[in-house]
């Protein structure tokens, strides 16, 4: 007997579509009733607690939550009768506004209490909870209106003090955890970066046996003239190498100094701290630490060092902000070697008087990320007023802007800021330029190296090099005398531990002749 052949549950495409199509409107209708009759779908709350049969004095705990929540709707009552015979009165004025919208705010926490109890949350518990945190908040406001009502000099004074917390926390975990302290210097201007305060406390801690070392980055920023001035005058405190750590930004202005790239500078500070290791043969490695200014390169001399030992170039994070390394970072290099990398600190005492030059001086420096400047256009007066004192520099600045020349008889800065909102776009309502908008375009080009200049490096006193600089500047260009025999003593011995003789023109006497041939040029 043949059996009977079984019906398909396929159903047709076409009856498939009708059902989906049947379900989608039915659910449109409902979306449409839903809007028209909100009250209709609202979720109830639930007015009592979801307390089981079971659960010992269930009827005692209602009526407690009960009285308890009565009381509140009186007391809710009351307040609100106060605040509202006030302002009739008026006796208060904006106070009781002030009290009125207090009371308001506690009847909504009220509210969102008894939501909250009607979850199963301890109601006890939960009050306590409140009321601290309240009694937090109330504090912590208090204390933000007490600091500002502070005059602009005791908040200036207050972040000098959080400055030099930083300062002695971070620095002191540094200088006593490392062997060898790399202390990084802008090339645009070391001075600025640098700390005597820092040499001093190196040279002091562990009896003397902490080994400095300055690092000059950013040198592709400076011409080859002014790095050799910076590094003649450096070398006579401390043993200084010359270090190209990473690649300039886009469109920057650079200079090729021929021998100094980035792969034999960074080979060379690794083969100097290589031998300083070999030479005390200790049993663990050597810990390299390094500080210096936020964004004067830090990261950036770490990751070139483990890049000429084939690891990451990235081993640290780095950025054109300030910022990016915000604690102390391990990096071993090899068995023998270990950097110690820390967070750019602002160290104290700088030479600057007035706390707006300083705050300027700071953004020029690169310190401060854009973020936290409030006022740039000081910033940028600063640096029109230091190119202004070469022709040359300050006519490349027009060139980059494509401006003509600026108006003397007008303020010089605002001129010139104006005249750069036009042109790179920077406009508010009715073609207004916006003048903080282009200060901050100009530090970003400062920054990032497409504006060119730099401090000119100091002379050795009664030099042939210092006689002409004097009657260039017309007697005013700053110079040095000579440092102490002691001085000379230690940086030929650290010197000598970390094999830096004769490298590019470490001799005094070559260094003396470059910088006078340089000066001359």
């Amino acid at each position: 007997m043949v059996k009977p052949k079984k019906k398909s549950k396929r159903v047709p495409v076409r009856l498939r579509h009708k059902i989906e199509k049947r379900g989608a409107e039915k659910q449109r209708k409902e979306r449409k009733d839903a809007k028209k009759h909100p009250e209709l779908h609202r979720k109830k709350k639930n007015e009592k607690l979801n307390i089981p049969n079971s659960f010992p004095y269930k009827d005692r705990l209602l009526a407690e939550i009960e009285d308890q929540r009565r009381a509140k709707v009186e007391e809710q009552v009351r307040k609100r009768e106060e605040a509202k015979a006030r302002k009739k009165a008026g006796d208060v004025g904006e106070e009781a506004m002030v009290d009125a919208g207090q009371i308001e705010d506690e009847a909504d926490s009220d509210d969102m209490d008894e939501d909250m109890s009607d979850s199963g949350e301890g109601n006890s518990a939960m009050a306590a909870l409140l009321a601290s945190a309240r009694a937090r908040a109330a504090e912590y406001e208090a204390k933000d209106d007490s600091e500002e009502d502070d005059d602009d000099e005791t908040s200036n004074n207050v972040t000098k003090d959080t400055s030099r917390r930083a300062f002695d926390k971070m620095f002191k975990q540094v200088v006593d955890a490392a062997d060898v302290v790399l202390y990084v210097l802008d090339a645009r201007d070391p001075e600025g970066t640098r700390s005597r305060d820092v040499e001093r406390a190196v040279m002091a801690a562990d009896g003397g046996e902490k080994r400095l070392i300055l690092i000059l980055n950013k040198i592709d920023l400076v011409p080859p003239s002014v790095l050799k001035g910076w590094l003649a005058y450096l070398r006579r405190y401390f043993p200084t190498l010359p270090l190209r750590a990473s690649n300039s930004a886009p469109n920057a202005h650079t200079f090729d100094h021929k021998a100094l790239t980035v792969q034999g500078t960074s080979a060379a500070l690794l083969k100097a701290l290589k031998s300083f290791a070999h030479s005390k043969q200790l049993k663990r490695s050597v810990s390299v630490g390094v500080i210096g200014y936020p964004n004067v390169g830090k990261s950036s001399v770490i990751n070139a060092l483990t890049g000429r030992l084939g690891g990451s170039a990235a081993a640290c994070p780095t950025g054109a902000e300030a910022g990016v390394t915000t604690s102390l970072r391990e990096v071993k290099l090899d068995k023998k070697l270990k950097l110690i990398d820390s967070p750019g600190i602002v160290f104290p005492g700088s030479s600057e008087g007035a706390s707006k030059d300083d705050q300027s001086r700071l953004i020029l420096l690169n310190a401060v990320p854009p973020k936290q400047i409030n006022d740039p256009v000081p910033a940028v007066s600063l640096l029109i007023k230091r190119l202004s004192t070469s022709e040359a520099l300050f006519e490349k600045l027009l060139a980059l802007y494509d401006l003509p020349p600026l108006n003397a008889g007008r303020d010089v800065t605002n001129d010139f800021l104006v005249q750069v909102a036009r042109k790179r776009g920077r406009l508010g309502r009715g073609g207004i330029p916006n003048i903080d908008a282009a200060a901050r375009t100009v530090i970003m080009d400062w920054r990032d190296g497409r504006i060119q200049g730099w401090i000119d490096p100091p002379v050795l006193a009664g030099t042939a090099a210092a006689l002409a600089a004097s009657k260039q500047h017309g007697g005013v260009k700053e110079a040095y005398a000579e440092p102490a025999e002691d001085q000379k003593v230690i940086v030929k011995e650290w010197a000598a531990e970390f094999k830096l003789d004769g490298l590019w023109g470490d001799d005094d006497g070559a260094a003396e002749e470059e910088l006078v041939e340089g000066m001359q040029e």
